[in-house]
């Protein structure tokens, strides 16, 4: 009696026993089939940071960007890589990616140590289009540090919307650093709307020496290292029949604030800083003129 409750014991064991392991084989089938995609990202990942050619890398960089969301996995090891051009190929990606995570990431990026990764993160802000970003970058511009600030500007520069402009104009009223100054003029004269030209008014209060050159100009200066460096070794460079003069006086804020108000009205009245105050008053007024005349009905 007592042996055929054993017998019977034994079966109903092995039978519990391959249930379980029914089970946990589903269990890691469904686990492979929902990891598919984060799993091969990181190897995606691993191709881009060990490619010896940028052909090589054009596969697996359009296979996280078609992963979308995600591809995060593998996002996440080009961001954090140590090499400043495996991140700017992570933030290319991460403008693909429309979600909560991407765009924290992005705002992340604004502080990288890198330019060339800061500008990128700014204008996959800009392509997202997401208005909820502006009171991140207001924030950014006067909780951050310089290069920070001078990122959140040129994200509300390429954004360009009537909320950008409205965040632009705040900013001209809180204390800055002159570099973060000058982004902010640099960010006006480039939306260049009539909205701009109130703001640029008020800069032209702004004496401090402004040593900051423009963007276009450091992104000369950026190819130019890299066409030393051999970058461009077969493609042919021509050297500028210009060059600019080395010998100029620092420009002002109030100058740089002059010369995009020049470019927007289309009326350049003398305007110096080591001009007379009153030559100063004549110029704001007929830009002042000009701003109430083109202003946007209410």
């Amino acid at each position: 009696m007592h042996g055929d409750t054993d017998g019977q014991s034994r079966p109903r064991g092995r039978h519990r026993a391959g249930l379980i392991a029914i089970a946990l084989t589903l269990t890691a089938c469904l686990a492979a089939l929902l990891l598919r995609t984060p799993l091969r990202s990181r190897y995606w990942a691993w191709q881009v940071t060990h490619a010896s050619y940028l052909e090589q890398q054009t596969v697996p960089l359009a296979n996280l960007c078609n992963a979308g969301d995600a591809g995060r996995w593998g996002i996440s090891v080009l961001l954090s890589h140590e090499n400043g051009e495996i991140r700017q190929f992570g933030v290319l990606v991460l403008q693909h990616v429309r979600s909560e995570w991407s765009r924290r990431r992005l705002l992340d990026l604004l502080e990288d140590p890198s330019e060339a990764v800061r500008e990128l993160a700014a204008l996959g802000l800009a392509i997202h289009d997401d208005p909820a970003i502006t009171p991140e970058l207001e924030r950014l511009y006067t909780e951050g540090d310089t290069a920070s600030g001078v990122a959140a500007c040129l994200a509300l520069e390429r954004l360009a919307t009537a909320q950008a402009v409205s965040a632009l104009t705040r900013l001209v009223a809180r204390p800055a650093d002159v570099t973060r100054r000058a982004a902010l003029v640099d960010a006006l004269a480039a939306i260049g709307t009539p909205e701009c030209v109130p703001p640029l008014l008020e800069l032209l209060r702004d004496q401090r020496p402004c040593k900051t050159r423009p963007r276009s100009e450091r992104w000369l200066e950026r190819l130019a290292s890299l066409a030393a460096e051999g970058v461009f070794a077969h493609t042919p460079v021509h050297e500028p029949t210009t060059h600019p003069s080395t010998a100029a006086a620092p420009e002002t804020i109030a100058e740089r604030a002059a010369a995009a108000l020049a470019r927007i009205t289309g009326l350049s009245p003398p305007f110096a800083s080591d001009l007379p105050r009153e030559q100063q008053a004549d110029a704001e007024r007929i830009w002042r003129q000009w701003a109430a005349t083109h202003a946007s009905a209410p």
